[in-house]
């Protein structure tokens, strides 16, 4: 098993190429376009080394820009296993030149050195002259703060004419894949200041009432940096304009600085936008692409305790799968199931796969760029998990990130309908994917070659598909959202035993926000009692008044599943006041006798 490792924001840079002088790009978004050499995988078949994604798993990642990256198949590459991407032949025209290119770095195998060595040559073979190496584990060289993309460049000494060659060499440590994008070969220019890095989290905790705003930045051009303008701006807003002087950035050199004016932020969903200008007093430099960053920022309300999601890749053709799930993961799974939600997706390998794969499975496969059984994703994010230890440690880690959305959800089967009812309260804004997944607890039927005799979690249907329903979620604003499926074909085994994961992911970085298993919807008792019997207004500022026959039992319950206030004897036309509780939605369940009925209320 690969590693499980918590997924935090990265530090991201805009694209650096240049508008002019370039002697090549490629972004892999149609093709790989380079030459790959071919190596032999840890399973002994000859695979090509380097391959085009459009989407990545171990880690789980996105191309930085456009809709392809390059891959270096190092979690599956064993030690010391090499394979070089080739460039077309490149023509120089008597100046000095650069390779740039992002690369996605990772804190999983934090100790396994898998990496990429950039490489001029005069000929379309491997090796040549070393311009650099970056490493893919963020704390090995040149560290880095985080999970994400990163911009490098690698200037190539000499002035060149004539034709040649950039190789990009991976080497496996069998740690995580290699994720590379973007890279050109372009000529150095004069003036140019990038602006590498935009240091700011996307989403900011509640609470937060004042941010820095930082930058970094290199020189990559040819002429010492002496000076220029810092400038950021939110929205349409003020422009804060910082003039950097007394400088001597040499071609090549860093240097990061902190605006003197913080941005003083409340809640709610913000672009900000960091840039450069005035370089050296000229105004702008040569390469206007790389001098700004733009990004999008939720400021949130409040937080709540996070539930988990696990999600399990498995076969019951896998024998490494009934190894882990017998010695380590059924009983982690036993002695912690109560705080985290799990979904087990059976795949359709190796050999003819688990019985139970479903299109839908391989949606998700694809999705997360799953390419090993077993694999296990905690909130998305797959790492070392392969004893009792690490998969406690993994949980302790999951419970510590707060949530910023709350979720109560109710599941009612009408005959082989599942219809689910999502009642959710977010504190931050923006557009998220909220999935349902029906798992069955315990299954029998899909029993194949590996030994595994009983299956748990297995997942059955997603609701309302694999892609999930996107909704536009606004701070502090309740959203109710109503999905349903017919569970007719699917394999379920026995009716009684389906559970409703429900979570939330933000389906560009796959960071999964927030899971919850819904409850049984409840029963009424009494068609009458439940016609006659309720709170109004509702919504309400705080004041209710109950509507019954006779005097009722209210009992208000928050959206956790806490019991907050309880009022015996409740008559008709009496005010039940719910003033000092929060904005939100509650469930209240009025009583009498053997009957009893449960509304949603809203206090706004």
């Amino acid at each position: 098993m690969k590693k499980i490792t918590l997924f935090f924001l990265s530090l991201i840079a805009v694209p650096t190429v240049s508008e002019a002088q370039v002697v090549a790009s490629q972004n892999f978004d149609t093709a790989l376009g380079w030459t790959t050499t071919t190596v032999t995988n840890d399973s002994g078949a000859t695979i090509n080394a380097w391959s085009r994604r459009t989407t990545g798993g171990a880690p789980a990642c996105s191309p930085f820009a456009g809709a392809g990256m390059a891959r270096f198949n190092s979690y599956n590459i064993p030690s010391n296993g090499v394979g070089t991407l080739t460039s077309p032949t490149l023509t120089f025209s008597g100046a000095t030149y650069r390779v740039k290119l992002k690369m996605y770095r990772d804190d999983g195998y934090t100790t396994d050195a898998d990496k990429i060595d950039v490489y001029y040559n005069t000929t379309a073979t491997a090796g040549g002259t070393l311009l650099g190496t970056v490493n893919r584990s963020i704390t090995l060289a040149p560290a880095v703060s985080g999970n994400g993309w990163y911009s490098y460049s690698f200037d190539i000494p000499g002035t060149l004419t004539g034709t040649g060659y950039i190789n990009i060499k991976g080497t496996s440590n069998y740690g995580n894949n290699i994720f590379i994008d973007e890279v050109s070969v372009e000529q150095i220019p004069n003036l140019d200041l990038e602006l590498s890095t935009f240091t700011i989290n996307s989403i900011i905790p509640n609470g937060t009432t004042s941010v820095p705003i930082e930058g970094s930045f290199q020189n990559q051009g040819s002429s010492t940096i002496t000076s220029f303008n810092l400038n950021w701006q939110e929205g349409t807003g003020a422009v804060h304009t910082q003039t950097i002087t007394g400088l001597s950035l040499a071609a090549g050199q860093t240097y990061a600085v902190t605006h003197q004016d913080a941005w003083n932020c409340s809640p709610g969903l913000y672009s900000l936008k960091l840039w450069v200008s005035n370089i050296n007093g000229s105004g702008a430099d040569a390469v206007a692409t790389n001098d700004q960053i733009i990004k999008s920022i939720s400021v949130a309300s409040n937080s709540v305790a996070r539930l988990p999601l696990y999600e399990e890749f498995s076969s019951s053709t896998c024998g490494p799968c009934a190894t882990f799930n017998n010695n380590y993961y059924n009983p982690f799974h036993t002695n912690n199931g109560s705080n985290f939600a799990s979904i087990a997706y059976r795949v359709d390998w190796p050999g003819t796969g688990d019985p139970y794969n479903t299109a839908e499975v391989d949606t998700r496969v694809g999705y997360y760029g799953i390419t090993a059984a077993p694999t296990l994703l905690v909130d998305s994010v797959e790492g070392t998990n392969f004893n009792t230890s690490l998969l406690q440690q993994d949980l302790t880690n999951a419970l510590a990130k707060p949530s910023y959305f709350t979720i109560n959800a109710t599941k009612e089967l009408s005959g082989n309908i599942m219809n689910v009812s999502i009642n959710t309260m977010p504190y931050i804004s923006g557009t998220y994917r909220v999935f349902a997944a029906v798992v069955e607890g315990t299954t029998y039927n899909n029993t194949a070659s590996n030994g595994e005799t009983s299956f748990h979690e297995v997942f059955m249907k997603m609701l309302p598909s694999a892609t999930g329903q996107t909704v536009n979620f606004v701070y502090n604003q309740p959203t109710t959202t109503t999905l349903s499926a017919d569970l007719t074909g699917t394999f379920i085994e026995q009716m009684t035993d389906l559970k409703v994961v429900v979570f939330i992911q933000d389906y560009a970085t796959k960071n999964v926000m927030q899971a919850k298993y819904a409850t049984q919807a409840l029963a009424v008792n009494n068609t009458e009692f439940a016609k006659n019997t309720s709170l109004y207004p509702n919504p309400s500022t705080g004041i209710f008044y109950l509507k019954a026959t006779d005097a009722c039992t209210v009992q208000i319950t928050d959206i956790s599943g806490k019991v907050v206030y309880t009022q015996n004897s409740v008559l008709d036309g009496q005010s039940v006041n719910l003033s000092q509780f929060s904005k939100g939605i509650y469930l209240a369940t009025l009583s009498n006798g053997d009957s009893q009925s449960t509304q949603k209320i809203i206090i706004n």
